[in-house]
């Protein structure tokens, strides 16, 4: 087989990319219905226009800039071995500049929460951004532009069309090319927000990729060719190590999310590290720690925050072992959210996937005066799924608790209370012979003690 027949033959690139964009439809068009497990006779809705994944996949970071990420990782590496096998191949550095500046702009997704301007290109154009940090990015920018425009000669292009052709790329950079050009369009940005613009990316990322590969250098076959595609293959992982790390250096904090910008944060977990990073861009006041951090299923990471928020004058709310229940806690952690002298405020669980984006719901409810409708829009867009059973079960036993008149009144909430018609909440059983149990202790310390 001729080396134009060999780079010609192979559809695959083009079925992979097809693949990719039915994987991007099919999370808009594919909502959830499974039954939660531990209460499955309540009913639960879906109030979202698309299904929750696709609102969660849209959030920067997640799993599309993930695979933006791997997918540069893999063109730099197999630019930089066209390079290497190839050094008078003018065009390869070109290549290698333009992956290289793709794989940066994987890295550093945005939009980045308020106070931080990130390491993004877009940066540069920032102007409430660091004069150092908005140099740097430019100077960086200026390189690589520099890098493709003496070794493509842009004005020279046209007659490698030919080759191009020949080498079967031409089809790849094309749509690798138009592909970024439309990300930077603000109208392919619909609902949800987010979504088809870093999907575009993935897009021209692969066909970026797989242009590459087509173009790289064959490498000898036997055991020196394996030994050779494996050290690609573990290269490319080991980079798309450092693009996370970069991205983990913009987002130090796990979900990290503001809620009301300068006021309120959402967040996983929080590490020592993280905290110490986050910190110096948000500057929180008080950290409220959701997870009954006084059971098994303690954090490890709950002393080095407690730690940290005592080295930086932080107040650190955790929930008492006396209130198993919440049913103190909560309107404790609500009111200190809510008052100014506590903000910015920080409140997390572990995964923020249940009790921080609950909670979070009972906040704009309770304090906001939200409509339930509109809380669990916002919850299931931060889950990536519809609020488990027990949230339902959570708002019937704290909404008529916090706001009484609006919990009556609200129709979601109405239908809330119907969804969990015969399903009984085991902490509403267990506040009552908490209740119970007071009571009785109560009564006994006012009877009078017999004596014989």
């Amino acid at each position: 087989m001729t080396e134009q027949q060999s780079h010609r033959g192979g559809r695959w690139p083009w079925i992979a990319l097809a693949l990719a964009a039915a994987t991007a439809a099919w999370f808009v068009l594919d909502y959830e219905h499974e039954v939660d497990p531990e209460f499955p006779r309540v009913a639960r809705q879906t109030y979202n226009a698309f299904p929750p994944a696709a609102y969660r996949l849209a959030e920067a970071g997640d799993t599309i800039d993930c695979v933006a990420v791997y997918a540069s990782s893999a063109a730099l590496v197999l630019a930089a071995w066209g390079c290497l096998r190839d050094p008078r191949g003018r065009l390869r550095y070109s290549a290698l500049a333009l992956s290289l500046a793709a794989f940066w702009h994987a890295a550093t997704p945005g939009p980045l929460l308020n106070g931080w301007h990130g390491l993004g290109w877009r940066t540069i154009f920032e102007p409430a951004a660091p004069v150092a940090q908005r140099s740097t990015l430019a100077a960086f920018a200026l390189t690589l532009a520099a890098i493709v425009i003496v070794a493509a000669r842009p004005w020279r292009l046209w007659g490698l069309i030919p080759e191009a052709k020949r080498r079967g790329v031409l089809g790849l950079l094309s749509l690798a090319a138009v592909l970024v050009v439309v990300r930077q369009l603000p109208w392919i940005d619909r609902e949800p927000f987010g979504y088809w613009p870093r999907w575009v990316f993935v897009w021209a990322m692969l066909a970026w990729a797989f242009a590459m590969l087509r173009l790289a250098p064959r490498a000898e076959p036997g055991r020196r060719g394996v030994l050779i595609a494996v050290l690609l293959i573990a290269t490319s992982l080991g980079l798309d190590v450092v693009g996370r790390g970069i991205f983990w250096y913009q987002r130090p904090i796990a979900r990290l999310r503001e809620i009301i910008p300068g006021r309120l944060y959402l967040s996983a977990m929080p590490t020592y590290r993280g905290l110490q990073i986050a910190q110096d861009r948000y500057h929180f006041k008080t950290i409220l720690n959701l997870f009954p951090e006084f059971t098994p299923a303690a954090s490890p990471h709950w002393p080095d925050e407690q730690r940290f928020a005592r080295e930086n004058g932080i107040l650190c709310y955790n929930q008492p072992p006396e209130d198993p229940t919440g049913v103190k806690c909560i309107p404790e952690t609500l009111d200190l959210a809510d008052d100014p002298a506590n903000w910015p405020v920080l409140v997390h669980c572990h995964a923020s996937m249940d009790r921080s984006p609950a909670w979070v719901g009972m906040y704009r409810f309770a304090k906001q005066g939200w409509p339930l409708e509109d809380v669990i829009r916002e919850i299931e867009q931060h889950r990536g799924s519809r609020p488990k059973s027990s949230v339902t079960l959570l708002y019937n036993r704290m909404l008529p608790r916090l706001a009484p008149d609006r919990a009556a009144e609200d129709p979601t909430a109405q239908l809330l209370r119907k969804n969990a018609e015969g399903t009984a909440d085991p902490l509403e059983q267990m506040i009552a012979r908490q209740g119970e149990a007071t009571a009785k202790a109560a009564a006994a310390a006012e009877t009078p003690i017999e004596r014989r």
